[in-house]
């Protein structure tokens, strides 16, 4: 009926407790937040001159839970370390660059969504991408429709 070779077992197969192992730890992959720090936008205002002392007090309160006592902590990365040796590798190290890199641009707003999508009527401060260019009053006159002025056309 079934070859042993080509399948598991039928005791592995009436066990239920196979089943759920298999199906939890997939399942659970995609919601563990142990390694889930701060988002870069987070990062960006505790970075921030008037909020980085503030920061750095909440995160280096005593915490027994927390790698070190919670006494080693890189504010950019958002993240604690077991003692001052490993905290200074990880000074040195390239994720930590990346983030010092990737903090210097300040992060997308929903203003900046918004306006990307045209949903704000006051624009009018936001300078246009395409480039303007000067005319002659002369070519602005052949190409205007009649009673209007162009003094500048758009260049695509």
């Amino acid at each position: 009926m079934y070859r042993a070779s080509s399948l598991l077992s039928l005791r592995q197969l009436e066990e239920e407790s196979y089943f759920i192992m298999v199906r939890k730890g997939a399942r659970n992959t995609r919601y563990k937040t142990k390694k889930h720090r701060r988002n870069i936008d987070q990062i960006y205002e505790d970075v921030k001159d008037e909020n980085i002392e503030r920061r750095i007090a909440e995160a280096t309160q005593r915490d027994e839970d927390l790698p070190g006592l919670g006494q080693y902590f890189c504010v950019s990365c958002s993240k604690h370390f077991i003692n001052q040796t490993t905290l200074d590798v990880h000074r040195t190290s390239k994720p930590h660059k990346r983030r010092l890199h990737a903090l210097r641009e300040k992060p997308h707003t929903q203003d900046d969504a918004d306006r990307a999508a045209g949903l704000l009527k006051d624009d009018s401060h936001i300078p246009s991408k395409r480039c303007c260019l000067p005319i002659d009053a002369d070519v602005a006159q052949t190409t205007a429709p009649s009673g209007l002025t162009v003094p500048y056309i758009y260049a695509d």
